[in-house]
């Protein structure tokens, strides 16, 4: 199994939350909002420089920043 960080996931392409590398606010911040060990998620765009990054995940639309993104380690599905 192949691990990188959540920003360097294509669009349209599949992944699963492995660790969120985070301070534990945004950690909580992020919980909260269903980014835990072993949600699938899929990339759906980005805005047009690149950053934010919208993501798919348990039925609804997430932007996260790119700097919070690679942060979080993922597995590519």
């Amino acid at each position: 199994m192949k691990y990188v960080s959540m920003d360097k996931i294509p669009i349209n392409s599949k992944g699963k939350i492995i660790n969120l590398n985070l301070n534990n606010t945004m950690r909580r911040k992020l919980t909260d909002m269903g980014l835990v060990r072993g949600t699938e998620f899929k990339v759906d765009g980005q805005a047009p420089l690149g950053d934010p990054m919208k993501i798919i995940l348990r039925g609804y639309n997430l932007a996260i920043r790119k700097s919070d993104a690679k942060n979080i380690l993922v597995e590519e599905i």
